[in-house]
């Protein structure tokens, strides 16, 4: 329920964790400091890192006189353990007494970080000097706050640390201009309660009022209790979006971004697995990252091996497995083939979690190279005809690190739009969800689906 912190600074001295938590207090925003210990290994809750943007570490955390690469592995160890595929992107800040060390850690880190955790690398690395901004002698009362005349410098380092890069600064603008609507939204839903009823004693029914007229002139009064979450998601989520889009940022902050956004006309993007990522994030939610069921809209589940059987094909289609690969999606043979269904239908019957009848649409999961030869067999004239039905549709080219190895491999999904089958819930309970198709792509092949099943015809006599 709250927000972790953003910042976080760990160090084995608890006298330094101070003037940084300070500075970031002064600027206006919060700061947790992290003790090290090396015996218990507290300081690796996963917990004080879920939001972290801005990590700051000192470089000597284990004391003592060992060389330097046992002090950057032990950061390697913390990043590995503390930085999951959830959390990040950060900078790291090497809050060190030798600050000139930074180019060697960079290099270390670059180099050590083992495959797969690629995402536990810092996006900038930067160094900011002890000795140049706190006391660091011992004896002295002061030892550990920052050197006085030296407040507002230190103050401005920081901040400098999160916009010298325009690319990596729109990311966290991005994320604060969020944060600053999902705040004003807040405040909108407040409003609604009238002032005489704003106290101590009111504020939690009428909050529930207007939560509860909000959900229920959304979804219906008998939808909400399924998924109140949902509901009230389903009637925010268009304001919280508006308020996004039509922030009114400052000069200073357009051209902020004017700086960060350069490449529009000479980017490119050369591979089949880039492009692939590219598409899954816009139009693929997948089920390690994203709840969804069978049953929810765009939905893309499986057919169970032992389910996909000529028999079920020819009772539920009127075609045989080799037919439909062949005669209606116009692939040689099924191999590579992996049938599945997607959930599609009014997104107000989903919005008001509509029992049934559910429609599917069927189609296939096709590896990106037999889809390539589906679209060369069609150069051939006799068979130029199967490219033009109206009734095909394939998705943009996806790519992501799924379940298993066949998996992992850029796809297409290919349906046919005259394959359309209802279920009621419970019917697929035991297939697999693979990913949910989101709302701009799902929305394209509900149009597609709709126009197909109600196009007109006409009686025309032509010149022969």
């Amino acid at each position: 329920m709250l927000t972790p912190p953003r910042f976080v600074v760990l160090d084995d001295k608890p006298d330094h964790l101070t003037p940084i938590i300070e500075a970031f207090t002064s600027i206006g925003t919060s700061c947790i400091g992290i003790p090290y210990d090396g015996e218990t290994d507290q300081h690796l809750s996963i917990d004080f890192y879920k939001g972290v943007r801005g990590f700051f570490i000192d470089l000597n955390l284990s004391g003592g006189s060992i060389g330097k690469n046992q002090h950057y592995a032990e950061i390697v160890r913390i990043l590995e353990t503390v930085i999951t595929k959830n959390n990040g992107p950060f900078i790291l800040i090497l809050w060190t007494d030798n600050p000139t060390e930074c180019p060697d850690l960079k290099v270390y880190i670059e180099e050590s970080i083992e495959t797969g955790y690629e995402h536990c690398k810092p996006l900038l690395i930067e160094s900011l000097s002890k000795t140049d901004y706190i006391n660091t002698f011992k004896e002295d009362p002061n030892f550990g706050k920052i050197l006085p005349g030296k407040e507002d410098e230190f103050k401005t380092i920081i901040q400098n640390f999160f916009i010298s890069c325009p690319q990596i600064a729109t990311l966290f603008d991005w994320e604060s201009k969020v944060f600053d609507a999902v705040n004003q939204t807040l405040i909108e839903l407040i409003n609604l309660i009238p002032e005489n009823k704003r106290n101590f004693t009111d504020y939690p029914n009428e909050i529930d009022k207007v939560l509860s007229c909000i959900t229920r002139d959304t979804v219906g009064k008998t939808h909400v209790v399924t998924d109140p979450k949902k509901a009230f998601n389903i009637a925010v989520a268009p304001i919280l979006v508006d308020k996004i889009l039509n922030d009114h940022p400052s000069q200073d902050n357009i051209q902020f971004w004017n700086n960060a956004i350069t490449q529009v006309k000479t980017a490119t993007i050369d591979s089949e697995e880039s492009i692939g990522k590219f598409n899954k994030m816009l139009h693929l939610a997948v089920t390690n990252n994203e709840s969804m069921g069978p049953y929810d809209w765009g939905s893309v589940i499986e057919i169970p091996s032992n389910i996909y059987t000529d028999q079920y094909c020819k009772e539920t289609f009127g075609f045989s497995k080799k037919q439909l690969a062949k005669e209606v999606f116009c692939f040689n043979d099924e191999q590579d083939l992996v049938p599945i269904l997607v959930r599609i239908g009014a997104s107000c019957d989903y919005a008001q979690n509509k029992e049934g009848p559910i429609p599917y649409v069927f189609g296939f999961r096709v590896n990106s190279r037999k889809y390539k030869c589906r679209e060369i067999d069609f150069a051939n004239p006799e068979l130029k005809f199967k490219s033009k039905k109206i009734s095909d549709w394939a998705s943009p080219l996806f790519y992501y690190e799924g379940l298993d190895q066949t998996r992992i491999q850029p796809f297409h999904l290919v349906l046919n739009l005259q394959l359309i089958i209802t279920a009621v819930k419970g019917k697929f309970d035991t297939y697999t969800t693979v990913y949910r198709i989101r709302e701009q792509l799902l929305n394209q092949i509900i149009l597609r689906t709709a126009n197909f099943s109600s196009r007109l015809g006409i009686t025309e006599l032509i010149l022969s």
